[in-house]
């Protein structure tokens, strides 16, 4: 079973949105998500592998559907909604021994309808390709395509959508999909702003209470015991000022668009459904309010919007595309 995939030309815009479990899955897309996105393990993977050994970008349980049967429930029900489902096998690499347990995953995926891939390997990316599996595949930003030779790269193995790194700016976004007009792009729009470029962090994001090593206040010193360099301390005194969890693009929806960026990514597995709600529902009234070009009213509905759901004033340590502040 093969999905419809949306073509590159059709500029009608989508939500992705995370979702862990069942009962999700109905509120989400009534608040205004086209696609979900989610992970699970597999009992297998969870026998012979430490939860730091990642199948999917997340190590908490709490992320993952607790089981294949509710999964494939989740993706039955998303369908029925008219919707897709995105399935996550999006670590940066997997080992030999690993395989045979993500593509028998894979094999379980294509025949419950799933929607989508999101893969970062370009090894698994290349098996698939091989093995001529009939699934889209989505790169996620663990993938790094950050130029257009990347992106072509990935495109001949099979990708059709581009997850773009958290990392690129606006004019970066728009010089690769004009020379990639042919592959879908998806952009992060809130939630997550990651500090770091994920595809080379070597953080392990395993923390109890879910506070990522980047998010730690840190004493730092050189070896001597003197005074750090001036850009390190300036780097870890910008992350000190903002927390991942309120990153926020909204101001920069019309740019994405225009830019050719037609799918727009709420970050938050494991988080509460209520939280997921809120954020899918503001974006979704703004994606149906947005003017062809950014204006002082805009910046202002954006504003509001972001101090509704965050609760305080936005700041450009909290913006995905502090450009168009």
């Amino acid at each position: 079973m093969r999905s419809e995939i949306r073509r590159a030309d059709d500029k009608s815009l989508e939500i992705l949105a995370p979702v862990n479990a069942l009962d999700e899955v109905t509120p989400l897309m009534e608040a205004g998500a086209q696609w979900l996105y989610g992970g699970v393990l597999p009992s297998e993977w969870a026998h012979r592998f430490p939860s730091t050994v990642l199948l999917n970008q997340r190590t908490f349980a709490s992320a993952q559907f607790p089981s294949i049967t509710q999964l494939g429930d989740a993706v039955r029900k998303t369908r029925e909604h008219g919707g897709a489902f995105a399935l996550t096998l999006n670590a940066p690499f997997y080992m030999d021994e690993q395989i045979p347990v993500v593509m028998e995953l894979v094999r379980w995926a294509v025949d419950a309808g799933v929607g989508a891939l999101i893969v970062a390997d370009p090894g698994l990316i290349a098996d698939l390709r091989d093995e001529r599996v009939e699934i889209p595949l989505h790169l996620s930003t663990m993938g790094i395509a950050a130029n257009p030779h990347s992106v072509e790269f990935f495109a001949d193995l099979g990708i059709s959508r581009v997850i773009l790194p958290r990392l690129l700016s606006l004019a970066q976004i728009s010089t690769l999909t004009a020379a990639m007009p042919s592959v879908e792009y998806e952009a992060f729009i809130l939630v997550g702003k990651c500090p770091h470029i994920e595809g080379l962090c070597t953080f392990v994001h395993d923390s109890p209470d879910r506070r990522w090593p980047c998010e730690w206040e840190w004493d730092l010193a050189d070896e001597t015991g003197g005074r750090p360099p001036v850009n390190v301390s300036g780097h870890f005194s910008g992350i000190r000022e903002s927390d991942r969890r309120d990153g926020c693009g909204l101001c920069a929806l019309p740019a994405l668009k225009a830019a050719g960026v037609s799918t727009f990514k709420v970050v938050g597995r494991g988080a509460p459904l209520r939280r997921k709600l809120q954020l899918v529902g503001q974006l979704s009234r703004l994606l149906a309010e947005m003017p062809a070009q950014i204006d002082k009213a805009w910046f202002r509905k954006c504003k509001d919007s972001y101090r509704a759901l965050y609760g305080h004033l936005c700041s450009e340590h909290n913006c995905y595309y502090p450009e168009v502040l």
